[in-house]
């Protein structure tokens, strides 16, 4: 490929860093030498947006642009290599060649041939920076991380949080968790808005909800298509949609692997445990909903159900036959705020049936938090108590969560104390309270 094409496009795409004004968001990364940043997340999170939006912050701050080498590759093109986007780079700037403040952004670098190892040898002959996004049909970020084999740190990326979607919609939050009353007004206001319209960037200005409707199906099926059929070039894709759908449509809710395979040879589908398997771990791979399993041992995790939830909590109501469902969108809410904080996530179910929605955990899965998720607790006071009650005691925490929507307060049990926190505290701030 000509190295003038190749510089061409290094300039015009640098020019894309000011192409428009780029929200801020919290999403943050460690860096080590040698080693790519690689940044994993769904279609539609926002990952360009925020690769260019972070390209512009750092010239703002004083690097030189000609420092920064942003370049997307959002199409196939022939001959395009690595090695060669680095001679045409450092032609242009050939004192650049050993410095350290130099950045390689590359977005959805999968289509670029022979791109890991290109990477991989960049890093090797100049001590610059390296962050990579990637999904398509062919390639996923999660493939991103198996491709450079050990040269890249991942870093999950997600939809809008609800600070995040504020933003969104030029509405500034108070950093903390005290809030003036005239700001708590404002906020819940807010929450009321980013409930009703999810967590999607695109989707934070739409008004229209059939129109956010209809976007939320385009997602639905590219996940199905792009993300899942093409990829996986799977044969049974009517069997795949139609088990993707009962994932969305049931988010939340528990299964088993061998319920999933009686459902689906009653209506009709030839299949067996291991290719329905097969199929969720195509799912869970498209970061499009997330595994939930139980706290317990291994052979307690084997013996009872798993969770999958959608990472948009407006996805997660798509398809209900009911329509929309605060509780359903409430307890998704705080599930993917729970997930950011980098913490394990589990259910959990005493020997009596009581569950306890989510149980934070860290790295050695030691319970930090339990929380339960209930719109309101006018008719199911009792059963999240005893639920939450029975996790304090079983893991010897004194304090559990029970998230609402308006509801706030404490309570005291033998068991220690129960805080009752309105829905945009927790979302807002979940840190504060893990």
């Amino acid at each position: 490929m000509d190295l003038t094409v190749i510089k061409e496009k290094i300039l015009s795409d640098r020019e894309y860093i000011f192409s428009r004004k780029y929200a801020e968001r919290d999403f943050s990364f460690k860096e080590l030498p040698g080693m790519a940043v690689i940044v994993v997340g769904a279609r539609r999170s926002g990952k360009t947006s925020w690769l260019r939006g972070y390209a512009r912050k750092l010239i703002n701050e004083g690097i030189p642009k000609e420092k920064i080498c942003y370049m997307n590759f959002f199409e196939h093109l022939d001959g395009l290599t690595i090695p060669l986007i680095e001679r045409a780079f450092f032609e242009l700037y050939p004192k650049l060649q050993d410095d350290g403040d130099v950045r390689f952004l590359f977005d959805e670098v999968q289509n670029i041939k022979d791109w890991g190892a290109g990477v991989s040898v960049l890093m090797d002959r100049h001590p610059c920076h390296v962050i990579l996004t990637g999904s398509s049909a062919k390639y996923l970020a999660v493939d991103i991380a198996d491709e450079m084999r050990g040269r890249g740190l991942p870093f999950s990326f997600y939809p809008l949080s609800f600070r995040e979607f504020c933003r969104f919609c030029g509405v500034s939050v108070s950093v903390g968790n005290v809030y003036p009353l005239s700001e708590q007004n404002i906020i819940s206001n807010m929450f009321d808005l980013y409930l009703s319209r999810g967590s999607y960037p695109a989707l934070s200005a739409v008004d229209d909800a059939s129109l956010r409707q209809m976007v939320l199906n385009d997602y639905f099926d590219l996940a199905y298509s792009r993300d899942i059929i093409d990829r996986f070039e799977v044969t049974k894709g009517t069997m795949l949609r139609h088990l993707l759908f009962r994932f969305v449509k049931n988010s939340g809710s528990p299964y088993t692997v061998s319920r999933l395979v009686h459902m689906l040879k009653s209506e009709g589908f030839s299949t067996s445990a291991d290719l329905v398997s097969s199929y969720i771990d195509m799912i869970k791979n498209t970061r499009f909903m997330v595994d939930v399993e139980i706290y317990g041992t291994e052979t307690e995790k084997k013996r009872n159900p798993r969770k999958l939830y959608a990472i948009d909590h407006q996805m997660a109501v798509l398809f209900r036959e009911f329509g929309f469902s605060e509780g359903i969108v409430l307890e998704h809410a705080v599930f993917s705020s729970l997930i950011r904080t980098g913490l394990n996530i589990s259910y959990y179910r005493d020997k009596d049936g009581y569950e306890t929605d989510f149980v934070a955990s860290d790295i050695s899965m030691d319970p930090k938090a339990l929380i339960q998720v209930s719109c309101s607790l006018s008719e199911s006071r009792e059963r999240e108590f005893r639920g939450l009650r029975s996790a304090m005691s079983a893991f010897g925490i004194r304090e559990g969560l029970i998230i609402t929507k308006d509801e706030e307060g404490e309570e005291e049990c033998p068991e220690g104390t129960i805080r009752i926190v309105r829905g945009w505290r927790f979302v807002l701030d979940t840190e504060a309270f893990l």
